[in-house]
């Protein structure tokens, strides 16, 4: 009865700090991202130490994840993938390259790291925030504009790029075997297969569920087949808010996506935001503290070499000088997958 009293305890200060600096942040202009970072700075060991940095804090906020690209493929279908193929195997195949060798070729050569380490590393500065990218973009009503349209084709394929990094750091630890490239790509397609035939009746039972008009039928068929489809493919060694992704084209493609959708929102905006405050209590304020001028000159270059390579990438590929810029903007950041690898 104690742990649960703590639990309760410790989820009731989360959500009063989260209230009180979100909604600061909401009326100086700032967006609610900051706030719920925040309230993780304040409670967490970096601040007050109200509440440990925890396995369970993670684990709900990547609910919120799965949650928020399960709605975002809602948004699109498998048509809309294929008219942007060229920018998420395009656009989106270059800037990580890019991005990995830059950095791994100045990993080895100045600070003599061996190959495989700096690949990593340049792996991890190549990742962007897929909950934080899309958070801000939702909150600009720009998802569907120019620089929403490229930056979420790019972070598809940062997903998919990850499994390889992380299969690389597997191998570094002695954890994958020769034949696991194999086996996850087998997977991989046996999952999509699997999505395909799942097409139809899917689409049929959301359709059902959603013709009475009853919103919990519709939250409950949501949450099962995004968490599902996140579990199925976490358990595969594959990407749970790629595999979301996937699930929530899928419904988008029928009848019942608004019902779905207007469902779905309250869960995801929630888990999203324990997300961010578990980011927060992750940040190690005393390394900054102890040496934070070498700590800013390397943000203030990763910034700006991430939204350089963008920029140059995209107007190579044709977009406008506008929405290039904002595109390497919102993706200047690292990632949760950036934290996995180092």
């Amino acid at each position: 009865m104690h742990g649960v009293t703590g639990f309760v305890e410790s989820a009731a200060l989360l959500i009063f700090a989260a209230f009180v600096l979100v909604t600061i942040c909401s009326r100086i202009g700032v967006p609610s991202i900051v706030g719920y970072i925040l309230a993780g700075i304040v409670i967490g060991p970096a601040g007050l130490g109200l509440i440990a940095e925890s396995a369970a804090l993670s684990s709900i906020g990547e609910i919120g994840v799965v949650l928020l690209l399960f709605a975002l493929g809602l948004e699109f279908s498998f048509e809309k993938l294929v008219t942007l193929r060229k920018h998420v195997f395009g656009l989106g195949a270059v800037q990580v390259a890019v991005t990995t060798i830059t950095v791994s070729l100045v990993a080895c050569l100045i600070f003599d790291l061996a190959p495989v380490p700096a690949i990593l590393i340049g792996g991890a500065v190549a990742m962007s925030s897929t909950a934080m990218c899309l958070k801000v973009l939702a909150s600009a009503n720009a998802l569907g504009s120019a620089q929403g349209r490229l930056a979420i084709a790019v972070l598809l394929f940062q997903d998919l790029a990850a499994v390889a990094f992380l299969l690389l750091h597997d191998s570094m630890s002695g954890a994958a075997e020769g034949h696991g490239v194999i086996t996850v790509v087998a997977t991989a397609m046996a999952l999509v297969a699997a999505l395909f035939i799942a097409r139809g009746p899917l689409q049929v039972l959301a359709r059902w569920v959603a013709s009475p008009g009853d919103p919990e039928l519709a939250q409950l068929l949501a949450l099962t087949i995004a968490l599902g489809s996140a579990i199925v493919a976490a358990s595969a060694g594959l990407s749970p808010a790629l595999a979301a992704f996937a699930a929530g084209m899928i419904i988008g493609e029928g009848d019942a996506r608004h019902a779905v959708e207007n469902e779905i929102r309250p869960f995801r905006d929630l888990f999203v935001g324990i997300f961010f405050v578990g980011i927060g209590t992750q940040l190690p304020l005393w390394i900054i503290a102890s040496a934070w001028p070498v700590v800013l000159i390397w943000i203030a270059i990763i910034f700006a070499g991430k939204t350089l390579i963008v920029l140059v990438v995209a107007r190579l590929f044709g977009e406008s000088l506008q929405a290039s810029w904002r595109t390497g903007i919102i993706l200047a950041h690292g990632g949760e997958f950036s934290l996995m690898l180092l």
